[in-house]
């Protein structure tokens, strides 16, 4: 039987560890753009790689409630911004653990079709998270910055999707590593 919400020591270090990462990534590793606390920076990788390793339900606890708090905490802006730039939007990094399996398997495998298969799934999943840290990103500005909906959005824009590229991109380099990790170190979620 997999264990899906139950966590072991070795889940919990190595969610702690990336999450740690993800605010280190964020903290340090920035190019900040405009004066209300956008930046392009890799923080969703080590999330993506929770979620690949560990499921949606740890990767949603990974990214919203480890990461988010913490770094809506560190910013300064309060707890008015954690619902949707924090909590929603670095949450929304577990939908790529619904699909661990498939991704896992078709590697190991070395099925060509599959393979792009599944990348076009990491592309899909990377796009919803656009989306979705967009859309409470462009909410809150609207909201909590008087913008308007259009210097809002293509505020978010500006770093927003840089970000996401960039860590598309290094994501989908990094894939046959973690694949063979994970050959050596399964996590719960992925053994059979």
């Amino acid at each position: 039987m997999k264990k899906t919400f139950g966590f072991n020591v070795h889940d919990i270090v190595e969610i702690a560890m990336l999450s740690a990462l993800s605010i280190v990534l964020d903290q340090f590793l920035k190019i900040r753009i405009g004066a209300t606390g956008g930046s392009i920076n890799l923080a969703m990788l080590p999330l993506l790689i929770i979620s690949l390793r560990h499921g949606p339900f740890k990767g949603f606890i990974g990214g919203g409630i480890i990461f988010g708090f913490i770094t809506c905490l560190i910013d300064g802006y309060g707890l008015i911004t954690y619902p949707l730039e924090y909590f929603l939007a670095f949450g929304i990094a577990g939908i790529l653990g619904f699909f661990s399996h498939f991704i896992h398997k078709s590697m190991e495998e070395n099925n060509t079709k599959k393979i792009i298969l599944s990348y076009v799934l990491i592309f899909l999943c990377i796009g919803v998270m656009l989306c979705v840290r967009l859309m409470g990103a462009t909410i809150d500005s609207m909201l909590l910055w008087d913008y308007e909906f259009v210097p809002a959005l293509v505020y978010n824009i500006s770093y927003i999707g840089p970000s996401v590229g960039i860590v598309f991109v290094i994501f989908c380099l990094l894939l046959p590593i973690i694949v063979r990790i994970n050959r050596f170190i399964k996590s719960s979620y992925l053994k059979d």
